[in-house]
């Protein structure tokens, strides 16, 4: 796994822009340049973690402040490391699949055990549109935040449109989607960052070159 150079950034982890149209690609973009000399990883601390599942909503404030509480304790001792180890699955599964090919099957198997973890710490519950998925949230455990995002990765892949998964297409981003245009079409994480970004290199490139003045 390539290490951030830039650790003296601060961390975005609570308000990284959510662009992927499902948690687990999401979950995935907590890395932000994958591929060039400028990664910058936000999950960093057992804080960060807790800090995206809160701004992404999979867990309310008041069970981000337990977690938070317990963070030295023995239960979440593993957070971190287990939450890196699901997101790098996802990412190159994703990877693979986008780019038309066999999805590593280690990666695969890690995203199952981790939906076996998940669902054998959840309950299913009953709501008035139907039935879901529910974790301990007093008090809470590691799958209470990392559950929803396996079983996220588990669904798209049984249920999706693969063709849809998509990385984006701008220099060393690596950041993943699911395309819902109509025609999918979409190529970008985001029109306004990559996409102009990529525009603007071509419109450079297009420009003829000023002569070099003689001495």
């Amino acid at each position: 796994m390539m290490v951030s150079k830039h650790t003296d950034q601060p961390s975005r982890a609570g308000s990284l822009s959510l662009i992927g149209e499902a948690i687990a690609l999401d979950f995935a973009n907590t890395s932000s340049g994958r591929g060039g000399p400028e990664r910058l990883d936000h999950l960093r601390e057992p804080e960060d973690v807790v800090a995206w599942a809160e701004h992404v909503g999979i867990i309310a404030a008041d069970t981000a402040a337990r977690i938070r509480k317990r963070l030295k304790g023995r239960t979440f001792a593993a957070l971190l490391a287990d939450a890196l180890a699901l997101r790098e699955a996802i990412y190159r599964v994703a990877v693979a699949i986008a780019a038309g090919k066999a999805p590593p099957h280690e990666d695969l198997t890690a995203i199952k055990s981790a939906c076996a973890r998940a669902i054998g710490a959840s309950d299913l519950a009953p709501r008035s549109d139907g039935f879901r998925w529910t974790w301990p949230v007093d008090p809470p455990v590691p799958e209470t935040i990392l559950g929803p995002i396996a079983l996220s990765a588990a669904g798209l892949l049984r249920e999706g449109d693969l063709s849809r998964i998509k990385q984006c297409a701008g220099e060393h981003c690596g950041w993943l989607f699911f395309d819902l245009t109509k025609n999918k079409s979409r190529r970008w994480c985001d029109m306004a960052v990559c996409g102009n970004r990529m525009k603007g290199r071509r419109h450079r490139s297009r420009l003829p070159m000023r002569a070099t003045e003689e001495p």
